[in-house]
This record gives C-alpha cells, structure tokens and sequence, in this order.
C-alpha cells in the first residue's frame, strides 16, 4: 500500500509540473486530477437542424440545485478543452455576464454549465417568474444591453421537461447554402416541374424530349393546357405567399416546387426551408398554418367554378366515373352538382375541377403531420416537440401501410424521409404554448384537411349498408 501511495504522489506531482509547460495535457482522461473541469461534462451535439434532437434529447444529468460559486467553479473557459477536440469559444468574461446580469432570481436560475460543442454553451436550471415569454423576453434584452447582437438565446424543453437555455453566436445553428446555389436549385426544380405539370394536362413534352421525331408536339397542345396549368400555378404561388407571409422576419430560401408525374398532379408542392428562426410557437403556428390555408382557400374556389361550370356544360376534358372515389369531399361535390353524370364510364368536367382537385391533393399532402413538412410545424407548435413527434411517428406509419397499396402514398413517404425528415427548426422560445385561439383553430382545420381530401368515399360500405336496410335483402 506504501508503494502505490507513493506512486500515486508521484504521478501528480509529474501530472502539475507538466501543466505549467503543456497545457494541451488538460485534455488527460484523468479528469479527476483537474479540479478546474467537472468530471461528469459530456460533449453536447451541435445546435444544427440535423443535429437538434440529441439537444433536446440532453437530460439533467442529476447534477442537482448548486450555488452560484459552485456554477461558477464548474464553467468552462475558452482555454479549457473538455472530451473531444472541441474547444470552446465562448469567453469567460461572457459566461460571467451572463450568470451575473442576464440570468438572475427574475428570469433564470443556472444550477450548470455545459459545453456545447464548439458553437456555445448549454444553461440548465429553473425558469423564474410567472410567464417564462416575459422572462425570456427580460434575457435577450439583458443580452443585447451587455453584448449587443454577438450571441442568440435559446429557451427550449429538453425531453425530461426540464428548461434548457442555449446561447450561440450570433448566425450559427442553421445550415445555410450560397446564393447561387440557391437560385439554381430553385430554377432547375421550376422548370422540371412546369414540364410535369403541362405533361398532366395532356402536352406530351415529356414524351416529345425523350423521342422528338416520333412525337408530334402542336400549339393547339399548348393553348387547351394554358387554363389548367395557371390555375394550379397559381394555387403553388398561393401557398407560397401564405408562409412569406407569417415568416415574422425571418429569412427564407426560395421555394423548391418539386416536380410530379401521377395523373392530373403536376406536383407534390414547394419544400419551404428558413434560414432563421422564429420567435416562438405562435409563430411557427403561423407560419406552418398560412402556406396551406392560401394555397387550398384558392384551390377550394377554383375547384367549384369548375363544377358549376361542369354542370352547366362547360366541359373540355373527361374523367372516368370510378375516380371520383378517390377523395370524400370530391365524391360528395360531385354527387351534387353532376348527379346522374356519375353513372356514365366517362365524365366530361371542364379542366379547373381538376386544377383544383390537384391544388387540394397537393395542399392535403402538405398538412400530413410528419417531418418537417406543415403538418409536422402544426403539431409541433400546438402539442409541443414531443407531441408533434409522436403523431409524426404515427403518420409515417400509416403513410407506409398506405404506400404498400398506392403509388402516390409511397412517392410522398420517399419524399419526407429523404427531403424533410425533420426535426422542425426550433423557435428562439418553446417553453410557452400558443395562445391565439384562432391560429389554433386554422391549424386544427388544416390537419383535418388530409382526412377530406385523401381519403377515399366508402362507396362500398354505403352500399353494403343500403341492402342491410333493405327488408327484400334478407
């Protein structure tokens, strides 16, 4: 016992002469002989969109209430390396303004400090105050009296509902692409998807670029699909302006219209990304609610001035009878306004039911609450982080039963896992819940709107239940 004690002795005395020369060796995986570096400091993922969920995924590792001093000892500094090649970039000096003039007994109590990478750091304690928005609020303005716009605070929920405060430099936490990059994605994604959709209104230009001299491509074509293809362009606009529209000062890449080929659908709509944040959940609310509200109020319109026209005999186009079961709300409109139309193999309709019926289709994709897709941003900014995940979980789900029977459910699957799997960006304040009624009820509707449009009329069922009504039946 005498030998090793000696030893050990020896061994920190070696371990503090080499500090003094060496002080890359903080980085030794004896972190017990480094009182200045708490030994339970896990390296937490970087504050990326892809990486956000092992943020919130961050537990309190049961390091329980500490003194101000005792925080104090455990920050790290931007000359102390913890595990890993990351070193932090966040100063001293700021730490200590921020536990001393921005955090307080008012607005937020840090019991720990953790690295946070190589971005910023991560704050753990207790919201102080009645409304954690005001205290949030009292934070930034604290922040930017005592470091102007170098750093973005972060307020989220980690999955143990416990608060989580996260501070970045200034730009940092969101992936962003160059400007020209951007304008030509969006531009090839345009064009591909003009070529779609006059391809879905009968112009075979598709065919026609594929085999030009086997292909007759005439003007006459072009002028019956004129109609058609600016009315669902104009449902794409609609939409786009909607989310531009409650982007609350927020900086948004150009829309990607992604190109389709099933039908009379042209395409699955736009891919909407930020490149900022928004302040809160109202905001994403907003923002997730306004894209589909526009583009399917617009749809809606078009779709019955195409079915009044269509009873009225103002038809160009014919669509076999059995198709009208594809959507509820479709099936029942027409009942009414085509009638006994319906018993025909072939429907003549005139080509803006169609528009709309694709704008719906499109608008009602849109809604499925999965990824980071509207319907994901609604469920998330009503229910929270966690409750929008688990109804994403079971959207996925059941788009990959649907998918097993319908090629359009399996193209859109395809889509979200691979363009929008999420997570959706956070918002600068998550702890507060949406408080405009109204904002909720839109997004409720929305959310509603894939059960109309995608869903199938049970013509079956109702027949089926008919006979049973039926005394000669039996």
């Amino acid at each position: 016992k005498k030998v090793a004690k000696m030893q050990c002795l020896q061994s920190q005395q070696q371990l503090r002469g080499s500090l003094h020369t060496r002080p890359k060796l903080l980085c030794s995986p004896v972190p017990a002989l480094l009182p200045t570096v708490r030994p339970n400091v896990q390296q937490v993922p970087c504050f990326k969109r892809r990486h956000f969920k092992h943020l919130v995924a961050k537990a309190s590792d049961g390091d329980g209430p500490q003194s101000p001093q005792g925080t104090e000892q455990s920050t790290p500094t931007s000359e102390q390396s913890f595990e890993g090649d990351g070193t932090l970039r966040i100063p001293r000096e700021v730490i200590e303004k921020l536990k001393y003039t921005v955090f307080g007994f008012d607005t937020f109590w840090v019991t720990s400090v953790e690295n946070y990478e190589q971005d910023g750091v991560v704050f753990k304690g207790n919201v102080r105050g009645r409304d954690p928005a005001q205290s949030y609020q009292k934070m930034c303005d604290r922040l930017k009296e005592q470091l102007g716009d170098q750093y973005t605070l972060f307020l989220l929920i980690d999955r143990e509902d416990k608060p989580t405060v996260a501070l970045l430099p200034k730009g940092a936490g969101s992936e962003r692409i160059s400007r020209f990059t951007e304008n030509w994605v969006a531009a090839t994604f345009a064009l591909f998807t003009l070529l779609s959709t006059l391809n879905a209104n009968n112009v075979p230009i598709i065919q026609w670029l594929l085999y030009p001299f086997n292909t007759e491509l005439t003007r006459m074509d072009f002028m019956e699909a004129l109609p058609s293809t600016l009315a669902f362009t104009a449902i794409l606009v609609a939409h786009e302006v909607g989310h531009w529209r409650e982007r609350h000062d927020a900086e948004m890449y150009l829309p990607f219209i992604v190109p389709a080929g099933f039908g009379f659908l042209g395409s699955f709509g736009g891919i909407t990304r930020l490149k900022g944040f928004l302040p809160d959940r109202d905001a994403l609310l907003k923002f997730g609610t306004a894209g589909p509200l526009y583009g399917s109020s617009v749809s809606l319109g078009l779709f019955f001035i195409g079915m009044v026209l269509s009873s009225l005999g103002v038809v160009d186009i014919g669509v076999d009878s059995p198709a009208f079961t594809d959507s509820l709300l479709v099936a029942v409109s027409a009942q009414a306004f085509l009638g006994d139309q319906l018993l025909e193999p072939i429907v003549q309709v005139n080509s803006l039911m169609l528009a709309g019926w694709a704008g719906l289709l499109v608008n009602a994709l849109a809604c499925i609450p999965a990824g980071e897709t509207d319907g994901g941003r609604i469920a998330t900014a009503i229910w929270g982080r966690r409750g929008g995940t688990a109804l994403g979980i079971w959207s996925v789900g059941l788009l990959t039963i649907t998918s097993l029977s319908s090629a359009l459910a399996f193209f859109w699957l395809v889509l979200v896992l691979v363009t929008q799997r999420g997570p959706v960006l956070p918002c600068r304040q998550e702890i507060t819940d949406p408080r405009d009624e109204s904002a909720i009820q839109r997004g409720l509707v929305m959310l509603g709107l894939p059960l109309l449009i995608l869903l199938p009329y049970p013509a079956e069922l109702i027949r089926a239940a008919q006979d049973l009504a039926n005394p000669a039946f039996f």
